[in-house]
């Protein structure tokens, strides 16, 4: 596995060394019993997997798809574009594009929802639609994120009217609403006096009315606060213009904002990450319980109102660790009581480390994330600059995202968006080639997207071929015709380029009747989205998957090629002496009887076989525990070796030595099984006792040994 960036250092000293042995020996404790009757029962069940994992999304900046009201380009102002935010010929501006254009007919596939539901989509998710400031410097706020008033419609992208008639149509046809959310910022509305340079904590505490100097985080989370004034800021905060323009009106109040002034990326601690404005945007105090009931409630009624089925929170990794602890149940009361089930929250939190990522979820509580990790090492292979071991290992470090819920790790996956560029251009940089040899690894590229775990999301205009010239605003085309200049001549993959028609037009293109092909397998083969995960081959430039359907004891294979030539291996599978039904591809010879299956994988691309025999009932496995301080963190890393091929869950799970209640750690449906053990939630010294719950295929339980672990930290 790769580590950069931020990576997670090792932890020097071993935080639980095993009882009277070295690290990393077993130690089993004969007088401790393991989990029985009930409580096994509970234990033995194997992950579960949410419903967000069976989605398919389509990512949608509404100014940019289509304009179906043009009364409202210029958002009910005159003037030139610094008014109105209105310029149809520069990439930064607004472009026409609305809810009216987006929602369509809800009939006609050539445009709209229904286009979009054509697709193969189940979800959409839709950038930011509150109202904006809508010019900031010398841009336009057509993509949302410069949040003025967070109660109501954008008019430059229609009223709320037209988001109602948007979220039924929506569900009419069956698609989820993933709601774009900000909850770290709002527009630049408050001034810095004496410059934006980040002032630390160190060097200006905050202070409360009375001038004491106090902790931020020392409260957040919690009910109660400091009493503090515009008068004991970091920075003076100064409001020179748009003067109670924010709604909700507690959002007027310079005391809800962080006042420390802007983040520096190259050389900014934890503290600025969190309290610092991202690229000059208003930081909101999101220690203050006010603040964290405020955007509660406000993003309560978007749920209330419109019945939307989840958020995506955008910089959710600027908000204090806290926030996602407080705010995340009162969400899901809010969607509760709307009648909303199952209501979804993934994070922004840019970060290409997935054991750094895995910490947002692990300490932070923010409920799913969208993976930046896997899209790095996806475009790298589908490029061809990086074999498949890249991928293998982000799927191995899965394991750090499991916790005690018990649920899969599911995140929202992609290839490109419109901050790091688009598909074809991120995979394209990694040396994809140009026009035919590009187009296979983009078809391969959205593959491997589909067919390997996670919610699967494409970026709007990706399904036409657009490549684009980089991020934000090269990556952000229209979709209807365009008066930018560049974007008309712009090269894209699989067609000319678009010219001066509209790309609507390109309904049979080979990336969008490919996507259509995708979504079929992943209706037709559930467990292409729900099925667990066991890596056959990852060398060089072919990786081989294996998707296992527990319900119907059906194993799948996934193989991909990255390479210019045909290739061949030979894999291990848990369906010994069966032949295979193939979805993609040509159907292999049948495997033996022990299991092995010989492949050819066509060069730039992907084969997809179902086995025709069900998975041997081979009845319960023992399993080993081992644990050992993992390497990349301050976590005790446990690890459950069984004796079975069969593809087995495990549960890991603790007690202190002193209870009778054993608590689920994770669950694992992977080799290598693997759990963490934090020593942050013991006492130093505290005897802790460790146990694995097996589950076959066939649904046999058993239990490993118990071992016992002494915490030293």
């Amino acid at each position: 596995m790769r580590r950069f960036g931020n990576a997670v250092t090792a932890v020097a000293a071993t935080a639980l060394a095993l009882a009277a042995s070295g690290a990393g020996a077993r130690t089993p404790d004969p007088r401790a019993r393991p989990p029985a009757g009930v409580e096994l029962a509970a234990l033995a069940q194997p992950p579960a997997y949410t419903p967000f994992a069976s989605q398919r999304i389509y990512f949608v900046m509404p100014d940019r798809y289509a304009n179906g009201d043009v009364a409202n380009d210029r958002g009910g102002r005159a003037g030139s574009r610094t008014q109105t935010g209105y310029d149809p010929a520069d990439s930064g501006w607004y472009h026409g594009g609305d809810l009216k254009g987006l929602t369509g007919s809800c009939v006609d596939t050539r445009t709209g929802l229904a286009r979009i539901k054509d697709l193969g989509f189940t979800a959409i998710w839709i950038a930011p639609v509150v109202v904006q400031r809508s010019v900031q410097g010398d841009s336009a706020a057509y993509h949302g994120y410069w949040g003025l008033d967070f109660t109501n419609v954008d008019p430059h992208l229609g009223s709320n009217e037209d988001f109602a008639a948007f979220a039924d149509c929506a569900h009419s046809l069956g698609l989820e609403i993933y709601l774009d959310v900000v909850v770290n910022h709002t527009a630049d509305v408050i001034l810095l006096a004496g410059g934006g340079g980040f002032r630390s904590a160190d060097d200006v505490p905050y202070r409360d009315c009375r001038g004491r100097a106090f902790s931020a985080q020392r409260y957040a989370g919690g009910k109660r606060f400091p009493c503090v004034s515009p008068r004991h800021q970091p920075r003076e905060p100064v409001v020179l213009s748009n003067k109670g323009a924010k709604r909700p009106t507690w959002l007027n109040q310079v005391t809800r904002y962080h006042n420390r002034g802007d983040i520096d990326f190259s050389s900014c601690s934890p503290s600025c990450l969190e309290q610092g404005d991202f690229f000059g945007l208003d930081d909101l105090f999101t220690e203050q319980p006010l603040v964290v009931d405020g955007l509660a409630q406000v993003y309560g009624d978007w749920i209330r109102r419109y019945k939307v089925d989840g958020f995506r929170v955008d910089t959710a990794k600027h908000v204090d660790r806290a926030f996602f602890r407080a705010w995340t149940p009162k969400i899901r009361a809010a969607a509760r009581a709307a009648g909303v089930r199952d209501f979804e929250i993934f994070g922004e939190v840019f970060e290409t480390d997935a054991v750094a990522l895995s910490s947002f979820v692990r300490d932070r509580a923010v409920p799913n994330v969208i993976d930046f990790p896997l899209q790095d090492a996806l475009v790298r292979y589908a490029g061809g600059s990086a074999g498949a071991k890249g991928i293998s290992s982000r799927l191995a470090d899965d394991d750090y995202f499991r916790g005690p819920n018990g649920v899969a790790p599911t995140p929202a996956t992609f290839l490109g968006n419109h901050d790091v560029g688009r598909a074809a251009l991120k995979i394209k940089e990694q040396g994809g080639g140009e026009g035919g040899e590009l187009l296979k690894r983009d078809l391969l590229g959205h593959s491997l997207l589909y067919l390997l775990r996670g919610a699967p999301v494409v970026y709007y205009g990706d399904e036409v071929g657009i490549i684009g010239r980089g991020g934000d605003k090269a990556a952000r085309q229209d979709l209807f015709r365009t008066a930018v200049p560049e974007w008309r001549t712009e090269e894209r993959v699989g067609s000319a380029p678009v010219g001066s028609g509209s790309s609507f037009d390109a309904a049979s293109h080979p990336v969008a009747n490919h996507l259509r092909s995708l979504a079929a397998l992943r209706s037709a083969h559930p467990a292409l989205a729900t099925g667990a995960s066991f890596i056959r081959h990852a060398q060089q430039g072919v990786l081989v998957v294996s998707r296992i359907d527990g319900d119907a004891r059906r194993e799948y294979i996934a193989a991909f090629n990255a390479g210019e030539e045909q290739a061949r291996v030979s894999v291990q599978t848990a369906t010994p002496s069966s032949s295979w039904a193939p979805l993609v591809g040509v159907a292999p010879p049948a495997g033996g009887a022990s299991g092995r299956l010989t492949l050819v994988v066509p060069p730039l691309g992907a084969i997809l076989l179902r086995a025709n025999a069900e998975l041997p009932r081979r009845g319960a496995a023992r399993a080993a525990l081992r644990a050992e301080a993992d390497e990349f963190t301050d976590l005790t890393r446990l690890t459950a070796t069984t004796t079975t091929p069969d593809p087995v869950s495990v549960t890991f799970a603790a007690r202190r030595a002193k209870s009778r209640q054993w608590q689920r750690l994770a669950s694992d449906d992977g080799a290598p099984y693997t759990a963490f053990l934090d020593p942050r939630r013991y006492l130093r010294g505290e005897r802790v006792h460790v146990v694995g719950v097996v589950r076959a295929s066939d649904g046999s339980v058993s239990t490993s040994p118990v071992i016992a672990i002494r915490v030293r930290r």
